[in-house]
């Protein structure tokens, strides 16, 4: 998601506890057994700021939502660069570590 002009990753994800739990291992198959759901989510997170007077909210990938695989990359990356910042191995910038 792009908000505000900034890269926003969004996960969706599904509690082990719920029964359908194991009939989801990617997302074709939240389409296939929560038909409906992913185009809700995007809906949500495109308009939610709309009533504060902001723009709405746009996405990138074609507007799809990613599957397994591309999410785990994002999540590594992204978890990389927060150790590195922790460790203060990179330049923090503008960013507060405290």
């Amino acid at each position: 998601m792009i908000d505000e002009g900034e890269l926003d990753w969004k996960v969706v994800a599904i509690s082990l506890d719920d029964p359908r739990a194991s009939l989801v291992n990617d997302v074709d198959d939240v389409e296939k057994h929560f038909p409906g759901t992913l185009t809700a989510i995007r809906d949500w997170f495109r308009d939610y700021k709309i009533p504060d007077g902001k723009p709405a909210n746009k996405f990138g990938l074609g507007n799809k939502a990613a599957n397994k695989d591309y999410a785990l990359k994002v999540i590594t990356e992204t978890n990389e660069s927060w150790a590195k910042l922790v460790r203060r191995s990179v330049p923090a910038g503008e960013l507060s570590l405290v």
